[in-house]
């Protein structure tokens, strides 16, 4: 029932895609939050999500402070494993999305269970989770709308490493609190790192053994997060596991970009490298059922060759538009729902 529910909600969003136009579009770059409402494929294929294209307002910056205190929704500072009850929320009324494909990959695979109403937030990853970008961040944004959504007493936790590798993922699962009130919903962003660090391997064709490591190391962090009664007696855990996101939007002329990396490189095409990685991490989440969040196709053609740009200069992190998209795709991905 969740399933065919899911498909017909995304058609209706696609329905008021069509109807809302291209009117809120600004530039990323210089922080604003408009969005390109077009609906947009990656070459061979389609797959639909969920994003916003409002401006966001009252929306919390930085990362919580650690220590289990009451959150109103702006804080700053580092995170540990500690945690954090949302009594407060965020005052956004984005609800508007867009549409977008890439090749090998859907944006939603691995249906939440119905009955899943999450109790507790937990992010793990790269600097995507950890200060990436530009603020408002996704994962505050996301705290907040999920605390609106179900109550006061809402948990958050988050253990994201800036610069961290798939490999370190074990560790942050393994850094949480053995107790949390379910069901817990895990958002988790990482392999891009990885990929980067991998770059020769990649593009010589020898990057099979590195996939298989990345694919390993997330497995182990599932196999942990998953483990039975990890968070407390019967808590139900679900994993929204992103992909990897190609700010060329396939065309890999990453100098011409002034990205952060690839300098000096000519330009390539892409989409075969993201593809094969992408359904490296999408065929662990699945064996494990559970969620393969497609990062890569929601921000497909949004990137610096097609304005306006949801990545931060640097090619690499999302922009204030891209973690206000991010956002309201894990939003739709843990509740089913746009946001109000």
């Amino acid at each position: 029932m969740v399933a065919p529910m899911r498909r017909l909600a995304l058609g209706l969003f696609s329905l008021a895609l069509a109807c809302n136009g291209e009117s809120n579009n600004s530039s990323a770059a210089s922080g604003s939050t408009g969005a390109d409402l077009g609906s947009t494929s990656a070459p061979g294929s389609s797959s639909d999500s969920t994003g916003s294209s409002l401006p966001t307002t009252g929306a919390s910056s930085g990362v919580v402070d650690t220590g289990d205190t009451g959150d109103t929704g702006a804080s700053t500072g580092s995170v540990d494993a500690s945690t954090t009850a949302v009594t407060g929320a965020s005052s956004s009324g984005v609800s508007s999305d867009s549409s977008s494909g890439a090749e090998g990959s859907s944006s939603s695979t691995g249906e939440p269970p119905e009955a899943f109403a999450p109790a507790s937030l937990v992010v793990l990853g790269d600097s995507i989770s950890d200060g990436g970008g530009q603020p408002p961040f996704y994962y505050n944004l996301l705290r907040d709308d999920l605390a609106a959504k179900y109550g006061p007493g809402f948990k958050y936790v988050n253990n994201a490493q800036s610069g961290s590798e798939t490999g370190a993922l074990l560790g942050q699962a393994k850094g949480l609190p053995k107790q949390l009130p379910g069901p817990v919903a895990v958002v988790i962003t990482s392999g891009g790192n990885d990929m980067k660090a991998a770059l020769p391997q990649v593009l010589g064709g020898l990057d099979g053994p590195i996939k298989q490591k990345v694919a390993a190391n997330v497995d182990a962090a599932l196999a942990e997060l998953l483990a039975p009664d990890r968070f407390g007696a019967g808590v139900l855990v679900r994993v929204f596991e992103g992909n990897i996101y190609d700010a060329s939007d396939g065309q890999g002329n990453f100098s011409q970009g002034k990205c952060a990396f690839g300098k000096g490189l000519p330009a390539i095409p892409t989409d075969m490298y993201f593809d094969a990685w992408n359904l490296n991490i999408r065929d662990v989440v699945l064996a494990r059922d559970q969620t393969a969040v497609d990062m890569h196709a929601h921000f497909y053609d949004h990137g610096y060759n097609n304005p306006p740009n949801w990545y931060a200069s640097d090619c690499t992190h999302p922009s204030t538009l891209g973690h206000d998209q991010l956002r309201h795709l894990f939003y739709f991905e843990i509740t089913g729902e746009m946001l109000p």
